[in-house]
């Protein structure tokens, strides 16, 4: 008797089933997928700026306040309930009630404050950082006294820029009024003259006839024009043009480069000496930074660290950081690397050029103001020119 394997049988290719596919739905890429959630991040911070415009000051006293009452040994809850009772603006009350239903429900204060679209990065990341390590009125503390230096130094440069602002408003108005209301009537005077014209004078008619005609439309759609194009460069990606703009005027351009320095070293030291990681605190100065020229420059530089770099190495291998940077600055950073003293270092930044953006701003008007004055002596003086060279040219037939 014959033995045989015990073999599987084989099974003719044609009669296996044939397995169905579904039929699959085109799935977005990542990089797609990225792009749409960081639109709907811009589109949600937008919202929530506009919708916490104006809560500057009262997310200061806000942190001030809580840091005095933890400092002073309150409790957390107890510290929010005081605030809330001192609150009188609807809206803060608004957000501080928020804060403590979330607190009482065991949130962490941080996540709180974060979930109200109110506060920083660079805030959020102070107080998280306090709360985990215990040290949460000490750090409130701390960011209260960096919150009112980064204030003092943006009022230098509101302070600065409020002459010059003036000025330019006064000389649109003064345009405004001669274009509507003297130059028509002396226009008509010129041409009884009966004389040739000379250029400045036919500039100055066709100036005069064009507001007497259009005048009353033009006049507030440039203003219209002013609102439109300050919104445009807070809120959309007009803000490169304005910023690149305001960095090349003489005197304001260094002054918001000492400023946009010194806010780099305050905020970038505080988080580091209240325990922060480099990347994190790196990562918020990104997020905080409103400068768009700094803020990729930030960002390119947060990509080399994360990755392993060395500041020296970050800084060689990024073309834009000697114009962004003095070499001062970066050789005080990689020093300060290099010895462990990164936050001290930092902090020393921040004050040398707070220091250099207050002189600057006490500078600046005393610089600005010849300049303005020429420019309007400049208008006024080409306008008495156009008006007096045909009278003195009848006044010379008359004597011939």
């Amino acid at each position: 008797m014959e033995l045989t394997p015990n073999l599987p049988a084989v099974v003719p290719a044609s009669a296996l089933p044939v397995q169905q596919v579904a039929p699959t739905t085109e799935v977005p890429t990542k990089p797609v997928q990225k792009r749409f959630a960081k639109q709907r991040a811009e589109l949600k911070h937008l919202f929530a700026s506009l919708n916490n415009m104006g809560m500057g000051k009262h997310r200061m006293i806000f942190i001030q306040s809580v840091a005095m009452m933890l400092t002073a040994g309150l409790g957390l809850v107890d510290a929010l309930q005081t605030q809330l009772m001192e609150a009188k603006n609807k809206a803060v009350r608004h957000f501080v009630q928020g804060i403590i239903s979330a607190v009482e429900m065991g949130s962490p204060l941080w996540r709180a404050m974060n979930e109200q679209s109110l506060f920083s990065p660079y805030e959020i990341a102070l107080v998280r950082i306090g709360e985990e390590g215990g040290n949460l009125a000490q750090n409130m503390q701390y960011l209260s006294e960096q919150q009112e230096k980064d204030r003092a130094l943006k009022q230098k440069v509101k302070m600065a820029m409020i002459y010059p602002s003036i000025v330019i408003v006064l000389i649109f108005i003064l345009m405004m009024g001669l274009g509507l209301f003297v130059l028509p009537n002396l226009v008509q005077v010129l041409y009884s003259l009966h004389v040739d014209l000379p250029l400045p004078t036919r500039v100055l008619i066709v100036f005069s006839q064009f507001f007497e005609k259009h005048g009353l439309v033009v006049s507030p759609l440039l203003l219209l024009g002013l609102v439109i194009f300050f919104l445009m460069a807070k809120f959309t990606r007009f803000q490169v043009v304005s910023q690149w703009l305001v960095f090349h005027v003489p005197g304001i351009g260094s002054l918001a480069r000492e400023a946009t320095i010194a806010q780099f070293g305050i905020i970038m030291g505080g988080l580091l000496r209240a325990g922060v990681p480099l990347v994190d605190a790196l990562s918020s100065l990104v997020e905080v930074t409103n400068i768009v020229a700094y803020r990729r420059f930030y960002a390119r530089l947060l990509e080399h660290v994360n990755a392993g770099d060395s500041f020296s190495k970050s800084f060689a291998a990024l073309p834009e950081s000697r114009r962004l940077l003095p070499i001062s600055v970066q050789q005080l950073i990689v020093t300060g690397e290099r010895s462990g003293a990164l936050a001290d270092v930092l902090q020393k930044i921040s004050e040398m050029y707070d220091k250099k953006a207050s002189e600057t701003a006490e500078k600046l008007p005393v610089i600005l103001e010849p300049l303005l004055l020429i420019m309007i002596g400049g208008i006024v003086a080409g306008i008495a020119f156009a008006i007096i060279v045909p009278i003195y040219k009848v006044v010379g037939n008359i004597s011939r």
